[in-house]
């Protein structure tokens, strides 16, 4: 086999590319989350479009299986390869900003840190995440919600353009004028037809933000909810609000709710508006004003740092009843506190305004998780994999209990997908269960750019095809 690689690295020039027992494989197997590294046959660290190229073409005509890795932040294994190939993006993070025409442009080994920061030197920002050390490719291409998505919409919704290597090796340019069938698709479902080497999205003016993080006892979970429920009402455009259970930081005993709201825009209007949460009487708190670049950092120190990670997603729909949710607390906390190395976990409900995710139609994009509905993350750490079977055992049972009790009770707008982040942990899930509708556009797309599935990691929307 190594001869077989000493013909891709006569190709690869300026890349490495690293076998079991070369210096730097196993680093290069390393991902966020220690359950989603696997053993590579071959690692291929490129630098460039056409190196992509190189090895996409290798691998197909030497018929090993093959992914891409960016952030390496997925969850789901996507990013990792058992015994095929790995295109490792990792030494392409170059960032550009235009601001005159108020875009970016950023290479796909970037994490989102690498993106805020250029652009908060202009004053400018664009759609990123919660956790600004999440690769750019796995959130952008699944849809991409963050602090900014209740004014500018999701991440896709500001993308420009993409540059790609297709499965026969050609490097093109997707967008609106340029292969617009391929930028439908691109928009939600990316990872199933190429690997994005560049992505190119618009930027919008951005002034500093209010942040606060306000801990409270779990006796004012109904009160957390009440005011959840009127932000709901009030159909704020700008503003966000996130209610987590977790265990406190200083020890990682003590169970809490905390209250992390968002406001884009000034302290004194902040106050106003959170006036009901910051009224409560918070057991600890911290706020003020901040660069938008340093409000996408607020949740590294919960996040950081290595560890056994297993996430899932589910959704919720408003009004919401302050009994089931303070129960999936309770659930959620006492199995945390139950389990060895388990409690830096938290339980994140976020209410991030839909009207501007809403406002793209339906058949614009392939994302088709537009509903009015709010997403639900439970992060699961612990600490051996002889744990995973149980906490993913746990996962479905807390999804399976918010999505009966606080959800559409398993049912689904026609046309929609199942309510979830798709570039987390979700099994048993059909390809109709992810892209709702779309799924016969997206086959016929493959059959166009990528006939063979060669990219079929992440969620395959091949499966159960006929023909």
């Amino acid at each position: 086999m190594s001869s077989l690689f000493d013909q891709l690295r006569r190709q690869i020039t300026a890349g490495d590319v690293l076998l079991p027992g070369d210096e730097g494989y196993k680093e290069s197997l390393k991902r966020w989350s220690e359950s989603a590294e696997q053993p590579a046959a071959v690692v291929v660290r490129v630098t460039s479009p056409e190196e992509v190229s190189t090895a996409v073409r290798f691998a197909t005509a030497h018929k090993i299986p093959l992914t891409a890795c960016g952030g390496g932040h997925s969850t789901s294994g996507a990013s990792s390869s058992d015994g095929g190939m790995v295109i490792d993006l990792a030494r392409m993070r170059n960032v550009s900003v235009d601001p005159a025409a108020r875009t970016v442009t950023y290479e796909g080994g970037c994490v989102f840190g690498d993106v805020d920061s250029a652009l908060a030197a202009h004053g400018l920002a664009t759609v990123g995440g919660l956790y600004n050390q999440t690769g750019v490719g796995g959130l952008v291409l699944g849809g991409g919600h963050g602090f900014l998505t209740a004014r500018h919409g999701l991440a896709i919704d500001n993308l420009v353009s993409v540059d790609m290597v297709l499965a026969d090796g050609s490097v093109v340019e997707a967008s609106e004028s340029q292969k617009p069938d391929l930028f439908w698709a691109v928009r939600g479902a990316g990872a199933q037809l190429g690997v994005v080497t560049r992505f190119t999205s618009r930027a919008h003016a951005q002034g500093d933000v209010w942040v606060a993080a306000l801990t409270f006892g779990l006796d004012k979970v109904p009160e957390l909810v009440a005011f959840a429920n009127e932000f709901h009402d009030r159909r704020a455009a700008d503003h966000n609000l996130v209610v987590a259970f977790q265990c406190e930081p200083e020890d990682y005993a003590t169970p809490v709710v905390v209250a992390e709201a968002f406001y884009n825009g000034p302290a004194t209007e902040a106050e106003r508006f959170f006036a009901p949460v910051l009224a409560l009487g918070p057991i600890a708190s911290s706020a003020g004003t901040m660069p938008y670049a340093t409000a996408n950092t607020l949740f590294n120190p919960r996040l950081d740092g290595p560890g056994r990670w297993l996430l899932g997603s589910c959704s919720v729909v408003m009004p919401l009843n302050a009994d089931f949710v303070a129960e999936a607390g309770r659930r959620f906390l006492d199995f945390i506190i139950s389990h060895s190395g388990m409690a830096k976990s938290v339980l994140l409900f976020e209410f991030f305004p839909t009207a501007a995710i809403r406002a793209t139609p339906h058949d614009a994009t392939a994302f088709a998780g537009r509903g009015d509905h709010y997403h639900v993350v439970m992060a699961l750490r612990c600490d051996a994999a002889s744990q995973d079977a149980e906490v993913r055992a746990f996962k479905r049972h807390l999804s399976n209990y918010l999505m009966t009790t606080c959800g559409r009770h398993g049912k689904r707008a026609p046309g929609d997908a199942v309510p979830f982040y798709a570039n987390l942990e979700h099994e048993g899930l059909k390809p109709e269960d992810v892209f709702g509708n779309h799924v016969e556009r997206l086959r016929e797309l493959k059959r166009t750019y990528d006939p063979d599935n060669v990219f079929h990691k992440w969620h395959d929307v091949m499966a159960g095809a006929k023909g």
